[in-house]
C-alpha cells in the first residue's frame, strides 16, 4: 500500500468528500488503472469499467472499484491488497478471501459469499456509505446482491452483464459447456436477477436474451463507448515514433512500412477471438496483395495458443508479414490510424469495443456475425449481400457477406468469407475510404461515454427502468 503524503491526501479527500459514492464491482481478472488486457480473465470489461468511472467522476461522483485480491500480481509479484487511489475521487479496493491464488471467473461462485462479507466489513470500518452499486458480469452481480442484503437500507443496484450464460451456451460447442460451467452460470444468473433494480444491456443481443431466456423485461442501454479525444482520424507523420516501434517489432524497414497497407486486430489472446481464422484469411489475401501486413495482438503469456498461432504463420509462410503486438494501450490510436482495414473474426463479444475504437478512427470494419456493434450498427440501412466463393474453386457457398455502410459482416469461422471481404475492401479504395468515414459517423457522437452515461443516469434518476 502507498504510504506517502500524496496517498494520505487523496484518501482523506475521498473519505471526507460529500460526493455521492458509487461502488463499482468488477470481481474477476486483474483490475488496475493501466489495464493489461493479456492477463487472465482481463480484457474489454476492465477497460470499460475504467472509462465509465472516468466519466462518472466528471459527473460529480466518487467511485470505489472492487476487484478480488489477496494473491500476487502475475507479472510484478506484488500482493494485490488494500486501496489504489487514482485521485481523490477514484480508487480500487482489492477485497480478499482465504484463497490466496488466482481463481478463474467460471469457478468464482463459491468465493462470492466470503468476498461480499469481507467487503461489507471494510465499508463498515470506514463508515463509508454507498449510494449506488454498479456490478459487472455474473459474479459481480451476485456479489452486489449479497452485499446489498447486508446493508441496513438497500441501495439501487445496476447490473451490467457484458455477456450472459445463455448466449455463451449458444455460441460455444457443447463439449466446452462443462469446463465453462455454463449451466451453473445460467442458474446463478436466474437466481439473483429479480433482486436487481436495474440492468444495463450492452447490446440488443443481450437485451433480447434477458427477455427471452431470463424473463427480464425493460433494460437500460449502456454499451461500450469511445473517447473521441483519444480515438479520432489523424495523419501519421513520416517521423512519428510508431514507425520506429513497428520496425523494431519486425524485420521490415521504416521505409517499407510506410508503403504498407495494414490489416489490424487487437484483442486478448483467447480461442474465442479466432485469430487462427484471421491468419488463414490473411495468408490468402497476401497472395493477391503482397504489400499488406497483419498487425495482431498475440501474447506470449498464453503459451499454448501462442505456439499454435505462430506455428500456423510458419506453416502458411506469412510469419515475416505479421507484426505481433503485446499490451499497446498508449499506441492504440496510432495503430488504428495506420490501419487500412480492421478485422475481427471473434465469436464472443459483448458489443465490440476494439471494433468501435477503430471505427471512431475512420477505419472500415470486417467483423464476424457474432459482434453486435458490427451487425447492429455498422451495416446501417441498405445491405448488399454477396455470395461467398470457396477459396479452392469459383463455386459459391450458401453463405453471404453482408456489406453495409460502415462495415462488412462475415459468417463466423468462414476463412473464405474473411478472405473475400478483405480483398474486396483492399481492391476498392474509394469504397474503403467511404466506409471508414461512415463508420466514424455512426460511432461519434452517439457512442461516446458522456452522452450514453448521461442518458442512463437521467433514466435512473427519473425512476424509470425502461
Amino acid at each position: 500500500m502507498e504510504n506517502d503524503e500524496k496517498y494520505r491526501r487523496m484518501k482523506g479527500n475521498f473519505l471526507n468528500s460529500d460526493r455521492k459514492h458509487i461502488l463499482m464491482i468488477t470481481n474477476h481478472g486483474i483490475h488496475q488503472w493501466d489495464v493489461i488486457t493479456s492477463l487472465p480473465d482481463t480484457g474489454g470489461q476492465n477497460v470499460y469499467v475504467n472509462q465509465l468511472t472516468d466519466v462518472l467522476k466528471d459527473f460529480g461522483y466518487k467511485i470505489t472499484v472492487v476487484n478480488r485480491g489477496g494473491y500476487p500480481h502475475p507479472q510484478t509479484g506484488e500482493i494485490r491488497r488494500g486501496y489504489r487511489y487514482k485521485n481523490s475521487c477514484q480508487r480500487i479496493y482489492y477485497v480478499e478471501d482465504n484463497t490466496q491464488e488466482f481463481v478463474r471467473k467460471e469457478d468464482m461462485k463459491e468465493h462470492i459469499p466470503e468476498l461480499a462479507a469481507a467487503l461489507y466489513r471494510s465499508f463498515n470500518d470506514e463508515q463509508m456509505p454507498v449510494d449506488m452499486i454498479m456490478s459487472h458480469y455474473w459474479d459481480a452481480g451476485l456479489m452486489g446482491v449479497l452485499l446489498n442484503k447486508k446493508f441496513t437500507f438497500s441501495v439501487p443496484h445496476l447490473w451490467v452483464p457484458h455477456s450472459l450464460g445463455a448466449i455463451k451456451k449458444r455460441n460455444m460447442p457443447p463439449e466446452t459447456w462443462e469446463s465453462l460451467r455454463v449451466d451453473e452460470r445460467i442458474s446463478t444468473e436466474k437466481e439473483f436477477i429479480n433482486d436487481l433494480d436495474y440492468i444495463a444491456a450492452t447490446s440488443s443481443l443481450i437485451r433480447e436474451s434477458l427477455q427471452n431466456d431470463y424473463g427480464r423485461e425493460m433494460c437500460l442501454f449502456l454499451p461500450p463507448c469511445v473517447d473521441p479525444q483519444r480515438f479520432y482520424p489523424r495523419n501519421i507523420s513520416a517521423d512519428h515514433e510508431i514507425w520506429d516501434f513497428l520496425a523494431g517489432s519486425s524485420a521490415t524497414s521504416k521505409e517499407s512500412l510506410r508503403r504498407t497497407r495494414f490489416i489490424t486486430e487487437i484483442s486478448r489472446t483467447d480461442q474465442t477471438k479466432r485469430k487462427d481464422v484471421l491468419i488463414k484469411a490473411f495468408a490468402e489475401v497476401k497472395k493477391k496483395h503482397p504489400e499488406t501486413m497483419l498487425l495482431v495482438s498475440i501474447e506470449k503469456s498464453e503459451e499454448k495458443l501462442f505456439r499454435e498461432l505462430t506455428s500456423l504463420m510458419d506453416e502458411l509462410k506469412v510469419r515475416d508479414s505479421v507484426i505481433l503486438l503485446g499490451h499497446e494501450s498508449a499506441r492504440l490510436p496510432y495503430l488504428y490510424a495506420l490501419t487500412s482495414v480492421y478485422c475481427s473474426p471473434s465469436v464472443m463479444e459483448g458489443f465490440g469495443m476494439a471494433v468501435q475504437e477503430a471505427a471512431a478512427t475512420a477505419v472500415p470494419i470486417v467483423g464476424s456475425d457474432k459482434i453486435p456493434f458490427v451487425e447492429e450498427y455498422l451495416l446501417d440501412g441498405e445491405v448488399q449481400e454477396i455470395p461467398i466463393r470457396n477459396i479452392d474453386s469459383q463455386h459459391q457457398s450458401e453463405s453471404v457477406l453482408k456489406v453495409g455502410a460502415g462495415g462488412i459482416v462475415v459468417p463466423s469461422d468462414s476463412v473464405e468469407g474473411f478472405t473475400q471481404a478483405l480483398n474486396y475492401l483492399l481492391e476498392e479504395e474509394e469504397l474503403r475510404r467511404a466506409m471508414g468515414l461512415r463508420a466514424l459517423d455512426i460511432t461519434v457522437p452517439y457512442f461516446t461515454w458522456e452522452q450514453m452515461t448521461r442518458r442512463m443516469l437521467d433514466t435512473i434518476e427519473a425512476g424509470d427502468n425502461g
